[in-house]
C-alpha cells in the first residue's frame, strides 16, 4: 500500500497535427513534429508550452524544469500550472508531497512516465520522492481535469500528468552537476551520452545521482539515489524505433512529526485552539496567526533524538513501555525507505503508408514501507499464540517472561507488475484516423507486516523489520508476527479506440474515443481482522471467540465485544464503458476555442475491500466537462477554461502515521467548478513574464454516515460543505530577465485556505510563497553549458502548513505538515 509506484504502459493514442497530446508511444513518436518540437521551440515561451488541443492542457520543457531545485521532484514545478497546487515536506523533493488538480487528489490523477503508470496497485497513491531526476526530463505535461482516452489505469479520475524522458543524444556528450546548501543538503549528478555508436544509429546514456540533506527540523535525515540506462536504435529514416531502458531509485528517508489539531490543543492551550467540541462551521477552529516563538514550537514538536532503553537483566524489567515509551517517537523507527527499479521497453513499426503498430512492454519491483514501532508484553495472549498454556516467549533473553519489549513494525509493500501493449494507427487519408489498442497488465500486490527487532538503541536491526534474512519476531509455537499480512491481484484488460477529424478546411478538429477497462482485484486476507473500527489485522496463530467473528454478510455490530474478520479471499470485477469527445475551432494559426467531454472511472482501493469484504463497494465515476479558448504563438501562451465536474461515491483516504495504515470514508457526491486561467508573455528576448489563476468550488451534496442504520443512523452534516485540501483560489506568476551572462528570475504563488475536515470546522491558512532562481552563464569563458545557479526556496520564510492529512471532523483530529523555511543552495553545471 505505502510508497508502491504503479507501473505499466500507456495504450497508445491518437493524434493529427494539433490535436490532443496524449500518452503513449504512439501518439508520443507521432505527434513529436507538431506537437513538442514546433511547440517547445516556435510558439513555447521559455519553457511554457500550451498545445492545440480539444482538452486543456499545459506543458512544462526542460528549460524551465531545470531552473528549479537540482534533484527536486518534477512535480513541484506543476505549481506554475492553474488548477494545479502541490505542497511537499521539505524543500528538496525526497522527503514525498501531496498533488491536486482541481481538488482531485493524488488518487485520482493518473501519474505516468513515458506513458508508465507510477501509481501505487492497492491505493493509487502517488509518491513524488520517486520520481526521475529532473537532468533527464524533456517535458512534463498535465491534462486538467479529465483523462485521457488511453490512461491504463482503475484509477484516473482527475486528469493526467506524464513526464518524458530524454532521448540519447546523436553526439557524445557529458553533465555534472554538483549541489550545496542549507540543512547539509549535498547532490551529485552526472550522465554520460555515447552518441551514434554504430553505422545503423545506435545510441545510449546512463545516469547516476546521490543525494542527501538534514531535515530541516528534528533530528534524522533523506538520502536518495538513482540510476538510469537507455538504448536507443532508430529503424531506417521515418521515425521506427527500438528502445530498452532501465530505472533503479534508493531512498531512505525519516518523517517529519506532523502535529494534529489535538497536539496543538496541547502545545497552546484550549484559548487558542478550542475543543473540538465547540468547532462548528460558522466558527472553525483556525490555524492562522501563530507568533514567532509558537511557530517556534511548532517546528519543536518533533520525533526524539535518542531512544534510552534499560540494560537488560533478569526480573521485571520493562524494555519498551514506561522508561522507553518515548521510543514510540523516536526517528529512527519513523522511517520510508523504498527499493524501486524498473525494465522498460519501447517500439515503433511503419507497417505500410497508412498503418503504424507500436508495442510497449514493462516490469516493475517495489519494495517499500512507512515505518512504526509496537510494544508487546511477554506474556500476553499474542506472544503465547497458539499455545495459550504457554508462559510466553522471553523476547529480550534476560531468562523470564516479564518485560514489554518495543518492536520495528513496518507494513511492507512488496509489487511486481509485468505490462504488455499493443496499438495499431490507421489513416483513412489526410484529415482522418482511427486507432485500436488493448492493454494487458497484471500487479502481485504482496503487503505484509514482518515484524523486526531493535537494537539497545532503538534502531531496526533492519529496515525492512523481520523479512528475508532478518530476524524474525516468533510466537512461543514458532509462527511468525506480522502487521498484516495479505495478497492483491490487479488484473487490468482494456481495450479503446479514437476517431480524430479534421473538417472546414482543417479549422475544426474533432475528437471522438471510448474506453473499456476490464478490472479485477482478487483479494486474499490471511488475517483476522477488525471489523469495527481501524481494521487492525492479528497476525498470529492465536485464536479468537467464535461469537466475535462475522460471517460472510454479516452485520457489523455497533457496540460490544471487538468483532473480526477471519482471514478470506474474495474477487471484485469492475467494468466500465467510458466515452470521450473534444472539438476545437481555429479562428486562426493562434486563436482557437475548444470544448471536451469525458467519463472518469475509479475503481474501489484495496483497504476499502479488506474493510469491507462482504459489501459490494461500488467505484467512483467522474463527468467532466471543459470549455476554453486560448491564443498561441512566439511571443504569447495563454489559456483561459471554464469547467464542471460531477463525481459520485467519493471515498476520501487519510494516512494515520500512528497505525502506518490509509484510512478511507465515503463522502458521497460531489459538484465542482471552476476557472482556470495563464497567459505568458515574451515582449522582448531579455524578459518575459507569466500571470495564472484559478478558482475552484468543490462541494459536498450529501450528509456522511458515522455510524448506526436505519432509525438509529448518525450522519455528519457535511451536505454544502466544501472538499478538504482544495483552495478556493490560487494566483501567481513568474518573471524571467536575461541580462549579458545573467538569468534572474523569481516565481510566487499565493494558496487560499484549506478545510482540514469535510465538516468545514478546522481551517489552515491561507499562504504564499517566493522562490528565486539565478544563474551566471560562463559561455564568455568558452563554457558554453556551463553556468553556475543559485536557488532560494521559500524566500521571505513563510511560515504556512503543506500536506494535510484531512478528517471528517475536529473529533477525529487531522493533522499538518509544517512548510519548509527559507532555504538557500548552489549548483555548479558542467556540461559538453
Amino acid at each position: 500500500m505505502r510508497n508502491n509506484l504503479f507501473m505499466g504502459v500507456a495504450v497508445a493514442a491518437l493524434m493529427i497535427p494539433g490535436a490532443a497530446y496524449a500518452q503513449s508511444t504512439g501518439s508520443t513518436e507521432f505527434g513529436e513534429d507538431d506537437i513538442v518540437v514546433t511547440a517547445s521551440t516556435a510558439r513555447g515561451v521559455e519553457g511554457i508550452v500550451i498545445p492545440d488541443s480539444p482538452k486543456a492542457r499545459q506543458i512544462l520543457t526542460n528549460d524551465i524544469i531545470n531552473r528549479s531545485v537540482p534533484g527536486n521532484t518534477v512535480l513541484d514545478a506543476l505549481n506554475i500550472i492553474p488548477g494545479v497546487n502541490f505542497t511537499q515536506s521539505d524543500p528538496f523533493g525526497s522527503a514525498g508531497g501531496n498533488v491536486r488538480i482541481r481538488g482531485f487528489d493524488g488518487n485520482r490523477v493518473s501519474l505516468t512516465w513515458d506513458g508508465f503508470p507510477l501509481n501505487d496497485t492497492g491505493n493509487y497513491a502517488v509518491y513524488s520522492n520517486q520520481t526521475l531526476d529532473p537532468e533527464v526530463i524533456q517535458e512534463v505535461n498535465v491534462n486538467l481535469g479529465a483523462t485521457d482516452i488511453d490512461s491504463p489505469t482503475a484509477s484516473a479520475a482527475g486528469g493526467t500528468i506524464n513526464y518524458k524522458t530524454i532521448t540519447p543524444s546523436d553526439k557524445f556528450g557529458a553533465m555534472l552537476v554538483g549541489s550545496a546548501g542549507q540543512n547539509d543538503f549535498m547532490r551529485i549528478f552526472g550522465m554520460v551520452q555515447t552518441g551514434e555508436l554504430t553505422s545503423f544509429g545506435t545510441k545510449a546514456l546512463a545516469s547516476a545521482s546521490m543525494a542527501r540533506n538534514d531535515k530541516f527540523k528534528g533530528p534524522g535525515r533523506n538520502e536518495k539515489e538513482q540510476y538510469n540506462v537507455s538504448i536507443y536504435q532508430p529503424l531506417g529514416s521515418n521515425g521506427d524505433f527500438l528502445r530498452l531502458s532501465g530505472h533503479f531509485n534508493k531512498n531512505r528517508n525519516n518523517f517529519y512529526r506532523n502535529p494534529g489539531v489535538n497536539d496543538l490543543r496541547t502545545l497552546f492551550g484550549a484559548t487558542r485552539i478550542p475543543a473540538a467540541a465547540a468547532a462548528t462551521p460558522a466558527n472553525p477552529i483556525d490555524l492562522s496567526d501563530f507568533n514567532h516563538a509558537q511557530q517556534d514550537i511548532i517546528n519543536n514538536f518533533e520525533n526524539d533524538a535518542i531512544c534510552a532503553r534499560p540494560v537488560r537483566g533478569p526480573g521485571a524489567q520493562n524494555d519498551g513501555a514506561g522508561a522507553a515509551a518515548a521510543c514510540s517517537n523516536f526517528y529512527a523507527v519513523r522511517i520510508n525507505p523504498t527499493n524501486t527499479g524498473n525494465v522498460r521497453f519501447n517500439s515503433r513499426f511503419t507497417l505500410t503508408d497508412k498503418l503504424l503498430l507500436t508495442t510497449d512492454a514493462a516490469y516493475q519491483y517495489v519494495l517499500a514501507n512507512g515505518g512504526g514501532s509496537t510494544t508487546l508484553a511477554e506474556n500476553s495472549a499474542r506472544a503465547r499464540g497458539g499455545t495459550p498454556g504457554a508462559p510466553g516467549v522471553d523476547f529480550n533473553g534476560d531468562g523470564d517472561y516479564l518485560d514489554t519489549v518495543r518492536f520495528f513494525t513496518p507494513n511492507n509493500t512488496n509489487t511486481n507488475r509485468i505490462t504488455g501493449t499493443a496499438s495499431l494507427i490507421y489513416d483513412i487519408n489526410d484529415q482522418n484516423r482511427v486507432r485500436i489498442a488493448y492493454t494487458y497488465e497484471r500487479g502481485h500486490h504482496r503487503q505484509t507486516g514482518e515484524w523486526g527487532y531493535l537494537t539497545q538503541t532503538g534502531l531496526p536491526e533492519s529496515v525492512f523489520g523481520g523479512r528475508g534474512d532478518a530476524r524474525p519476531v516468533l510466537t512461543a509455537d514458532g509462527y511468525q508476527i506480522q502487521q498484516r499480512n495479505r495478497l492483491s491481484i490487479a488484473l487490468l484488460n482494456q481495450i479503446s479506440g479514437e476517431y480524430v477529424g479534421k473538417f472546414l478546411n482543417d479549422a475544426l478538429t474533432v475528437q471522438i474515443g471510448v474506453r473499456a477497462p476490464f478490472f479485477k482485484r482478487q483479494l486474499e486476507n490471511r488475517c483476522f481482522t477488525e471489523a469495527r473500527g481501524s481494521g487492525f489485522a492479528y497476525c498470529t496463530s492465536e485464536t479468537f471467540p467464535a461469537s466475535q467473528i462475522i460471517a460472510p454478510g454479516g452485520l457489523v455490530p455497533s457496540s460490544g465485544p471487538t468483532p473480526y474478520y477471519a482471514p478470506f479471499k474474495k474477487t471484485y470485477n469492475y467494468n466500465a464503458v467510458l466515452p470521450s469527445a473534444g472539438l476545437m475551432y481555429k479562428f486562426s494559426d493562434s486563436v482557437n476555442v475548444f470544448a471536451s467531454y469525458a467519463k472518469g472511472f475509479s475503481a474501489p482501493r484495496t483497504d476499502n475491500l479488506y474493510r469491507s469484504p462482504f459489501v459490494d463497494v461500488q467505484p467512483e465515476k467522474t463527468d467532466s466537462f471543459d470549455l476554453g479558448v486560448r491564443m498561441t504563438n512566439s511571443r504569447v501562451q495563454a489559456q483561459a477554461t471554464a469547467w464542471y465536474i460531477t463525481y459520485k461515491n467519493r471515498i476520501v483516504t487519510s494516512y494515520d502515521f500512528d497505525q502506518g495504515i490509509s484510512l478511507d470514508r465515503n463522502v458521497g457526491k460531489v459538484d465542482s467548478y471552476g476557472v482556470d486561467a495563464t497567459v505568458t508573455v515574451k515582449p522582448t528576448d531579455w524578459a518575459s513574464i507569466t500571470a495564472f489563476g484559478s478558482y475552484i468550488h468543490a462541494e459536498l451534496k450529501d450528509n456522511v454516515l458515522l455510524s448506526g442504520s436505519g432509525a438509529t443512523s448518525v450522519f455528519a452534516p457535511t451536505k454544502g460543505k466544501r472538499v478538504t485540501e482544495t483552495p478556493e483560489w490560487q494566483v501567481g506568476g513568474r518573471a524571467l530577465i536575461k541580462a549579458g551572462p545573467v538569468d534572474l528570475g523569481t516565481t510566487v504563488k499565493w494558496v487560499d485556505k484549506r478545510f482540514a475536515t469535510d465538516v468545514n470546522d478546522v481551517v489552515a491558512p491561507a499562504y504564499m510563497l517566493v522562490d528565486l532562481d539565478a544563474r551566471l552563464k560562463l559561455s564568455d569563458f568558452g563554457l558554453e553549458k556551463t553556468y553556475l545557479q543559485l536557488n532560494v526556496k521559500n524566500l521571505f520564510n513563510e511560515f504556512y502548513f503543506g500536506n494535510i492529512s484531512t478528517q471528517i471532523n475536529a473529533a477525529a483530529n487531522p493533522n499538518f505538515s509544517v512548510g519548509y523555511p527559507r532555504t538557500v543552495l548552489g549548483s555548479v553545471h558542467v556540461e559538453f
